[in-house]
C-alpha cells in the first residue's frame, strides 16, 4: 500500500472516531428537558428577516425532553386530521407527545409521528444549559435547558378542561379528572367520540398530569389570556380544591404561556387513550356552551369549565320536595333548540316540576356573585 493511501485511510479513521466520541458525548449532554429560546443572526452586514425554528423543532410552541434510551418527548405533542371533505366529518387524532431521537454525524434526528419522517438538524454546539442548532452559516437557533421549582404542597383535588371550538373543526369536549383517577369526558362535535363517558386512570398518572399544571406556575398565571385574531377556540382550564374552584384560566388562540398550553394539551386528548365506557344520563342537562345565571339586569358568565363542573354536581344532586327561591334563572337551549329556564338560590336548581339539591350553594362556596355586571346589547 502507498503511503499516501495509507494516510488517507488513517485520517478517515481518526475522523471517524472523533465523530462517534462527540456522538456519545452530545448524547449525554442533550438529556434533560429545553425550551426554544431565539434566532441568532450573526451576520451583523445584513439585514435577513426573522427566520423560524428548525423543522425537528417545528410547532406553535416548541419544548422537548429528551430521555435515556433514544426516547423524546415533544411538549406540543403529534396530530393527524382524519374523514371526509365535509368539516362535519374531520377528526382530529392526537399521537402522543413521545417519539424517537438519535445523534448521527453531529446531527440531531426526531421521529415526526405524523409524517413518520426524520427531521435532521446539525447541533452546533451545546454548553452548560443552552443548545445551538445551526440553521446557516450565520443563522443559529438558541434553546435553554428548562428548571422548575414546583411546591409539592400545590395539590388538586380535580382538574377540569373545556374547549370551544373554533370557525371551523376544532373539537368541542369537556374532561374532568378527580385525584383518585376518575374521568368524566362529554365529547359534543369534531371528536372521535361524542357523548357522555366515563374512565380512570391511576392515581401516579394523574400526579403526572397535575405536575405539568404545577409547572406552569398556576397561581401566578393571568385568569384570562386572548390573542389579536378571531374565530380560534378558547381553552379554559379549572383547578378544584376542597371542593371550591380555587384559579379558572381562559386561553383564546393558545396566547397563554407555553407550559400551560403543554400541560393541558395531552389531557383535553386524553379521551383518545382510554378505555370509555358510555354513560346514560336522563336528567335534565344544561348547555355547556355557555351558562350565565340572570339577576335582573345583572349577569355573570361561568367559563366553559366551570360550567363543567356544576353540570356533575347538579347530575348527582338529589331530588328534593323543597320550594326553591327563584332568586337566580339559567337560560338554556334544549336539544330541541327550545329556550328554557332553570331557577335557582345558588343550592336548590329549579328545572319545569323538579328540585335539585347539590348539597351547598355553589355561588357562595365559589364567591361567584362578586362576577355580577350589568347585561349588555350582546347579552341574550
Amino acid at each position: 500500500m502507498k503511503p499516501t493511501i495509507a494516510i488517507s485511510f488513517l485520517i478517515i479513521f481518526v475522523l471517524c472516531s472523533c465523530q462517534k466520541n462527540n456522538d456519545r458525548q452530545l448524547n449525554k449532554d442533550i438529556l434533560g428537558e429545553w425550551s426554544y429560546l431565539k434566532i441568532e443572526n450573526q451576520n451583523k452586514t445584513t439585514l435577513e428577516p426573522p427566520i423560524p425554528p428548525p423543522p425537528s423543532f417545528d410547532g406553535n410552541i416548541k419544548g422537548h425532553v429528551f430521555l435515556e434510551n433514544n426516547i423524546c418527548e415533544n411538549k406540543s405533542g403529534y396530530f393527524k386530521r382524519i374523514g371526509g371533505h365535509e368539516i362535519k366529518d374531520m377528526t382530529e387524532i392526537f399521537l402522543g407527545t413521545k417519539t424517537k431521537y438519535k445523534i448521527e454525524d453531529e446531527s440531531l434526528k426526531i421521529l415526526d409521528l405524523s409524517s413518520r419522517a426524520w427531521e435532521d438538524q446539525k447541533i452546533h454546539s451545546i454548553i452548560g444549559d443552552t443548545l445551538t442548532i445551526k440553521i446557516s452559516d450565520k443563522i443559529f437557533a438558541k434553546y435553554t435547558r428548562v428548571k422548575y421549582k414546583i411546591n409539592s404542597n400545590e395539590d388538586y383535588d380535580k382538574i377540569i378542561i373545556s374547549s370551544s371550538g373554533c370557525y371551523g373543526s376544532c373539537p368541542i369536549s369537556n374532561i374532568s379528572i378527580d385525584n383518585n383517577g376518575n374521568i368524566f369526558y362529554y365529547g359534543q362535535h369534531f371528536n372521535s367520540k361524542n357523548g357522555f363517558f366515563k374512565s380512570n386512570i391511576t392515581k401516579g398518572e394523574y400526579q403526572t398530569l397535575q405536575t405539568n399544571f404545577k409547572k406552569a406556575d398556576i397561581k401566578r398565571l393571568e385568569d384570562h389570556y386572548e390573542s389579536g385574531w378571531t374565530d380560534d377556540e378558547t381553552i379554559t382550564v379549572t383547578f378544584i380544591k376542597n371542593n371550591r374552584i380555587v384559579k379558572s384560566i381562559s386561553d383564546y388562540g393558545r396566547d397563554s404561556p407555553p407550559l400551560l398550553i403543554w400541560a393541558y394539551t395531552p389531557v383535553r386528548y386524553l379521551y383518545q387513550q382510554i378505555k370509555l365506557v358510555p354513560l346514560k344520563i336522563k336528567k335534565p342537562l344544561l348547555s355547556i356552551r355557555s351558562i350565565s345565571f340572570n339577576k335582573g339586569n345583572q349577569i355573570f358568565d361561568l367559563k366553559k369549565s366551570e360550567s363543567f363542573y356544576l353540570l356533575p354536581e347538579i347530575l348527582k344532586g338529589k331530588e328534593t320536595a323543597y320550594k326553591c327561591e327563584n332568586r337566580y334563572q339559567i337560560e338554556f337551549w334544549n336539544e330541541e333548540d327550545k329556550k328554557e329556564i332553570i331557577n335557582t338560590d345558588g343550592r336548590y336548581f329549579k328545572f319545569r316540576d323538579r328540585v335539585i339539591d347539590i348539597g351547598y350553594n355553589f355561588l357562595a362556596v365559589n364567591n361567584l356573585t362578586a362576577r355580577f355586571r350589568q347585561k349588555n346589547k350582546y347579552d341574550r
